[in-house]
């Protein structure tokens, strides 16, 4: 409810009209934005926790599979997709608990070919104050292993035999693996491969290069 200094009587008709106008509209307004806050909060909220749902729906159903590349595109879903290196880390932790030992997140991930993200933490160095071999050697393994299990069905099975690592350049600020993965037209029984993990710097200088070799045991689906 609103007030005015001016009373009726100093008004003329034509202006006390004009004037309750003015009054009548301004309460139109405010209540029609009042009314839109209303609906606008309700709406977000109602989003918030459809999405929430969903990703709690995900966490339960995804936790246990053994084809990140169909968990990944899971949650590319509309604001999920916010989430999904942060959600992805999470389920990778639950499939591959040693992973959680470094501070990585996949950035890219599609059929054969993976990127990912390691930050430079206080936890990931060494007594020299660059990044730990190890954990070099786990975020390739961990970009590696996921490029080539996009390739292959739920029942085969995939097994590191070999692990090969030259390193170029000390590992300082966040760093970028890729891999690159691709499978023979013959997969019937057991088969060696071998792919690779290049790492990179922010000034993209090659930190190291991986070598993985594979011995993949490939069953009737």
């Amino acid at each position: 409810m609103g007030f005015s200094l001016v009373t009726d009587n100093s008004l003329t008709p034509l202006a006390a009209a004009f004037y309750s106008q003015v009054q009548a509209t301004a309460q139109l307004v405010r209540v029609a934005l009042e009314l839109e806050w209303t609906i606008f909060s309700r709406l977000i909220g109602g989003v918030i926790l459809a999405t929430t749902a969903y990703i709690i729906y995900l966490i339960i159903t995804l936790r246990h599979t053994r084809q990140p590349l169909v968990m990944w595109e899971r949650l590319a879903k509309p604001f999920v997709k916010l989430f999904r290196p942060r959600l992805f880390a999470f389920l990778l932790g639950n499939a591959d608990p040693y992973t959680r030992s470094i501070d990585m997140r996949i950035s890219t991930f599609s059929r054969g070919f993976c990127t990912g993200i390691m930050r430079d933490r206080h936890k990931n160095r060494n007594t020299l104050k660059s990044i730990h071999t190890t954990a070099l050697a786990t975020f390739a393994e961990t970009v590696g292993g996921l490029a080539l299990l996009s390739l292959i069905n739920n029942k085969d099975r995939a097994t590191l035999t070999s692990l090969k690592i030259d390193y170029n350049k000390r590992a300082l600020g966040l760093l970028t693996a890729s891999s690159e993965c691709v499978l023979p037209a013959e997969m019937e029984g057991t088969h060696t491969l071998t792919t690779k993990v290049v790492v990179k710097d922010r000034t993209l200088d090659t930190v190291a290069v991986a070598t993985l070799v594979w011995e993949i045991e490939t069953k009737e689906a």
